[in-house]
């Protein structure tokens, strides 16, 4: 059976942290990180992610599998 690939949806409780987010949308993990980090690297803070998931797992749901095995798996793949 194929495994199917990591997705992801904002809670609604928390998009008013996420204004260029669609909650309770089910998106590709790794395309919703990549929003989130791209929209972090344009703020004039300066805020960055560093060794944190770029979804946090309090304002995001998850479903589906990942692609590969965990010892196998980089933080990027944690989206996938």
């Amino acid at each position: 059976m194929p495994r199917r690939a990591r997705e992801a949806r904002l809670r609604s409780e928390f998009a008013d942290l996420y204004p260029y987010l669609k909650p309770n949308v089910w998106d590709s993990a790794a395309v919703l990180a990549d929003r989130v980090v791209a929209h972090l690297l344009g703020r004039p803070d300066g805020h960055f992610i560093t060794g944190d998931r770029a979804l946090d797992p309090v304002h995001f749901e998850f479903r589906g599998t990942q692609a590969r095995p965990k010892f196998l798996r980089s933080r990027r793949d944690d989206t996938l």
